[in-house]
C-alpha cells in the first residue's frame, strides 16, 4: 500500500488547489495591479506560512549545504515569476497542463544521481503524462502555437521549478526537511521584499483596494499552502519524480475547474481535453503501480 504514502497525497492536494491558485493570480492581474507586486505578496506570505509550522532547527550561521537552500530559493522564486507571466491573459488550463512537462525534468535529474532507481513503468508514466499534457493544452501544433506565450512562459517556470523540486529531494535530508525549506523561503521572500521595495507604487494598490487585496492575499494563501504540500512530498519522501507525475493531474482539475466556473471549451478542443484527462489517470496509475 506504498501508493496512500505522502509523495502521492501531499502533490494530489496540492494540485487540487492550482487551479484555484491561477484563479486568484488572474484576478489580480485584471485589476490592473502589475506581476511583481502580486507574486512578492505571494512569495512572502509562503515564507510566513513555512516558517509557522515547520520547525527548522539549527543556528543563523550558514554553511555547507545551507547554501544550496538558499540558491534554490531563487529557482523557486524565478519558478513562481514566469508561472504568473503565463496566466497573464492566458488560458489557465493550457497554463497548468503545460506545468507538467516539469516531470521530465525531475525525472531525468533524478535517474542521473540514483535519487530514484530507473524503471519501465516510471519512464512510460512520465511519457504519458507529457502526451497528456500536449492534449489538454490542445493537442495540435497549431493549439500550441496560438498558446505559445503562455506555453513558453510555462516552460521557464518548468526549467526552474524542477531544479527546485530536484534539488530539494535530492539534497534537503543532509540539513532537515524543515531547515532547507525554511531557508528556501527566507531566499525567496527576501528577493521578494526587494521587488516589492522596486514597485512601491503598484503595491499601495493592493493596500488600498479591498477587493484587489482579496485576490492578492487569496493567492498568496493558496500558494503557501501548495508549495508547503508540494515541497513536503519533495523533501519528507525523496521520490520527486513519483510525487511530480501524480502532481501533474492539476491540468486535468484545472480543466474540470475552468468547465465547473462555466468557461469549459467546445468541440474538438473539449474531446482532447477529456482525452488528455483520462490518460493522465493512466500515466498515475502506471506509476503508482511501481512504487
Amino acid at each position: 500500500m506504498g501508493w496512500v504514502s505522502g509523495a502521492v497525497l501531499l502533490p494530489l492536494l496540492g494540485a487540487a488547489l492550482h487551479p484555484l491558485l491561477g484563479f486568484c493570480i488572474q484576478k489580480g492581474l485584471g485589476f490592473r495591479v502589475g506581476l511583481r507586486p502580486i507574486v512578492c505578496v505571494a512569495n512572502l506570505i509562503t515564507g510566513l506560512l513555512f516558517l509557522t509550522i515547520l520547525s527548522p532547527g539549527g543556528g543563523f550561521a550558514l554553511e555547507g549545504k545551507d547554501w544550496w537552500a538558499i540558491a534554490n530559493g531563487v529557482l523557486f522564486f524565478l519558478g513562481q515569476w514566469f508561472s504568473a507571466r503565463s496566466l497573464k491573459g492566458g488560458d489557465l488550463a493550457v497554463h497548468s497542463s503545460a506545468l507538467g512537462f516539469k516531470v521530465v525534468i525531475v525525472g531525468a535529474c533524478s535517474m542521473l544521481v540514483g535519487l530514484e532507481a530507473e524503471s519501465l513503468q516510471l519512464v512510460l508514466g512520465v511519457l504519458l503524462a507529457v502526451f497528456a499534457v500536449f492534449l489538454v493544452s490542445g493537442g495540435s501544433l497549431e493549439g500550441w502555437k496560438a498558446n505559445r506565450a503562455t506555453v513558453g512562459y510555462t516552460l521557464l517556470a518548468c526549467l526552474f521549478f524542477g531544479l527546485n523540486d530536484f534539488l530539494t529531494g535530492w539534497q534537503s535530508r543532509e540539513i532537515g526537511a524543515g531547515r532547507w525549506l525554511t531557508l528556501m523561503m527566507a531566499s525567496s521572500g527576501l528577493v521578494s521584499l526587494g521587488g516589492l521595495v522596486q514597485s512601491r507604487k503598484q503595491s499601495l494598490i493592493v493596500i488600498r483596494n479591498s477587493t484587489v487585496a482579496f485576490w492578492v492575499l487569496g493567492a498568496g494563501l493558496l500558494l503557501g499552502i501548495q508549495a508547503l504540500l508540494v515541497n513536503l512530498a519533495f523533501s519528507q519522501y525523496g521520490q520527486p519524480t513519483l510525487s511530480n507525475v501524480v502532481y501533474s493531474s492539476r491540468g486535468v482539475m484545472a480543466v474540470a475547474f475552468v468547465y465547473l466556473i462555466g468557461q469549459r471549451s467546445k468541440g474538438r478542443l473539449m474531446q482532447r481535453q477529456i482525452a488528455g484527462s483520462i490518460l493522465m489517470m493512466a500515466a498515475l496509475i502506471v506509476v503508482l503501480l511501481d512504487s
